[in-house]
C-alpha cells in the first residue's frame, strides 16, 4: 500500500511540473500581438463561416439597357446589388407610395376594421371613383382595391380612418422611412398623387425589403382578379389588376404599379430567385415602358447570374 501510495504521489509530482513548466514557457514566450493566443485559438475552434460570393454575374453577359431613369435589381440574401441605374437619383414615386401606406396601416390596424368612405376619399384624382361616401368596407378589402386596381380612393379611405383613431398616416409613413434608413425619401399625400414627394430606388429596396415581413400584404398583389362586396352586402366592386406581368414572369412574389405624367412609369416587382430561400427585388423608376423593362430585368438576371 506503501508502494502504491508513494508511487502516485510521484506522478502527481510530474504533473504538476510539467504544468508549471508549460505556463512558464508560453508567458516568457515573446508575442508581438498580446491577443494572440486569444485569437488564435478562438479562429481554430469557431472557424469562420466560408464567404458565399453567389450568386455569380456571369461576365460574358451584355449589359442589359433600360429606358428607366434609376433602376435596382437586389438580392435579398446576399444583401447586395446586382445592378444598379442611377439608384440615388430622387424621383417621384407615384403609386409605389402605396407600400408605405399598407405597412403603417397593416401595423396599426386590424385587416377585419371597417372604414365609412368619407366625400374627401371619393374621386381624389379628378378621374374615376372608386369608392361611394357613407360605403362601408373592411380595412383588407381597401387594401386589397389599393394594391390590385391601384385605387387612390382607397388610398385616401385608409388615410381618413386613420384620422378618425388620431393618426396622422402620411407623417405615420414618413416616420417609419426614416427608421429604415430612407434618408432620400418623403412622402407627401397616401396614394402618390403628388409628385413633389419622392425617393429613390437605393431606398425602396429598404422599404419593401421590410415590407417582405408581412407576406399577406403582397399576397393581395398576386391576384390578377378579385370581387370586393361591402360590408352590408349592397355594393359590389370587380377589380382587376394593374401589373401586366402576372402570369408572364414565373415565380412573383409580388409587386406594385405606379403611373403619374411626371413620374412616368415605376414598378416593383419581387420575384423568387433561383437559390431557395432566396429573393430578388426590382424597381423601376421613370419609365416610358415600365413594363417592359421590369420584364427584361428579371429575364436579364437570371440568365447573367447563377445562384448555385
Amino acid at each position: 500500500m506503501d508502494r502504491k501510495f508513494a508511487g502516485l504521489t510521484i506522478v502527481v509530482a510530474i504533473l504538476v511540473l510539467a504544468n508549471t513548466y508549460f505556463f512558464i514557457t508560453i508567458y516568457r514566450t515573446p508575442i508581438s500581438d498580446p491577443g494572440q493566443i486569444f485569437h488564435d485559438n478562438q479562429a481554430f475552434i469557431f472557424p469562420p463561416n466560408p464567404i458565399s460570393y453567389l450568386p455569380v454575374l456571369n461576365t460574358s453577359m451584355n449589359e442589359i439597357t433600360l429606358d428607366a431613369k434609376s433602376a435596382i435589381l437586389y438580392d435579398t440574401k446576399s444583401d447586395r446589388n446586382l445592378f444598379e441605374k442611377n439608384i440615388k437619383e430622387k424621383l417621384p414615386i407615384a403609386s409605389l407610395t402605396k407600400v408605405m401606406n399598407a405597412v403603417v396601416v397593416w401595423e396599426k390596424f386590424s385587416p377585419n376594421d371597417v372604414v365609412t368612405i368619407k366625400s374627401s376619399a371619393v374621386g381624389v384624382d379628378g378621374q374615376r371613383k372608386d369608392l361611394y361616401v357613407d360605403e362601408t368596407l373592411s380595412v383588407h378589402n381597401l387594401m386589397q382595391m389599393m394594391f390590385i386596381e391601384s385605387s387612390n380612393d382607397a388610398a385616401y379611405a385608409l388615410r381618413d380612418y386613420a384620422a378618425s383613431h388620431s393618426v396622422d398616416l402620411v407623417a405615420e409613413m414618413n416616420k417609419k422611412a426614416s427608421e429604415l434608413g430612407m434618408s432620400d425619401t418623403h412622402f407627401v399625400d397616401p396614394a402618390g398623387l403628388d409628385d413633389t414627394g419622392y425617393s429613390t430606388a437605393s431606398d425602396l429596396v429598404k422599404g419593401v425589403a421590410y415590407a417582405l415581413r408581412y407576406d399577406a400584404i403582397w399576397s393581395l398583389s398576386r391576384k390578377s382578379t378579385a370581387t370586393i362586396i361591402s360590408t352590408d352586402g349592397k355594393i359590389t366592386h370587380e377589380i382587376k389588376s394593374t401589373d401586366q406581368l402576372l402570369g408572364v414572369l414565373s415565380d412573383i412574389v409580388g409587386g406594385k404599379t405606379g403611373y403619374t405624367d411626371s413620374a412616368l412609369g415605376c414598378m416593383i416587382l419581387i420575384v423568387d430567385a433561383p437559390d431557395q430561400g432566396d429573393r430578388i427585388i426590382a424597381i423601376i423608376l421613370g419609365s416610358h415602358d415600365r413594363f417592359g423593362d421590369m420584364k427584361n430585368l428579371i429575364s436579364w438576371a437570371r440568365r447573367a447570374y447563377r445562384w448555385n
